[in-house]
């Protein structure tokens, strides 16, 4: 697990959702959360789950999901006993706590993201300018006590290159950047808090965001609304 510095480099800033007003409020007085790439596999949800999350593939069936079928040395596996099976690359063998925010960059084209972000993982949003992005590692790394990874996520069609930092293509419009804490079980589900201190000097006062496409198109969001506004050139 290494960081991505071009990424950061490519970013003007960091956008984080929130579907719930409090969940915002908690945000931006230091409360954060950390999940799980196995709580985001379980997850149902369209946007936030992800059943490849991390890995090249998951089956459970009290999710509903039929066994796969594998053949070892000429042989079909029995899963008839297996509630789940989870199948991850063999030079991933940990996970990590993750916190997902977007990439707002000049030539991403995140504007084109905006109301499809806004429908999957709610219309509250905190704004992190990427001047402050390495401040606010150094803030989760002080107040864990643990090594934090950060950097964007790339996005592949092959599901061989699925990783903590690889996902779908299917998802690209997320234009994900992960910051990533510690190492836990493939299997945890536990979440992580951390309270940081001075998160009011992290974050941008936000409540309305304007995105202006190469083009000249505009398109503008408030905070705790739904509708998006766009004016052609």
């Amino acid at each position: 697990m290494s960081d991505n510095p071009k990424s950061r480099s490519q970013a003007v800033a960091l956008i984080k959702f929130f579907s719930r007003e409090d969940h915002y409020l908690s945000f931006k007085k230091g409360t954060n959360l950390f999940r799980t790439p196995h709580y985001y596999r379980k997850d149902k949800s369209i946007g936030r789950g992800d059943r490849s999350e991390s890995c090249l593939g998951y089956w459970d069936k009290q999710l509903g999901d039929e066994m796969p079928n594998i053949i070892h040395n000429g042989d079909k596996v029995n899963f008839d006993d297996a509630e789940s099976i989870l199948v991850y690359p063999a030079a991933e063998q940990k996970d990590a706590w993750l916190q997902s925010w977007a990439v707002i960059g000049p030539h991403n084209n995140f504007e084109n993201s905006l109301e499809q972000m806004l429908n999957e993982f709610g219309t509250y949003f905190v704004i992190l300018p990427a001047t402050k992005i390495s401040a606010y590692r150094h803030l989760l790394a002080k107040a864990s006590g643990c090594k934090v990874h950060m950097g964007g996520v790339k996005y592949s069609d092959n599901p061989l290159e699925r990783s903590l930092v690889v996902k779908d293509s299917k998802l690209s419009y997320q234009k994900e950047f992960r910051f990533l804490l510690g190492e836990c079980s493939k299997g945890e589900e536990r979440d992580k808090k951390i309270q940081l201190q001075g998160m009011d000097k992290m974050l941008l006062e936000a409540s309305s965001l304007k995105l202006t496409s190469p083009s000249g198109d505009v398109k503008y969001c408030s905070l705790g609304h739904q509708k998006v506004v766009s004016v052609s050139k």
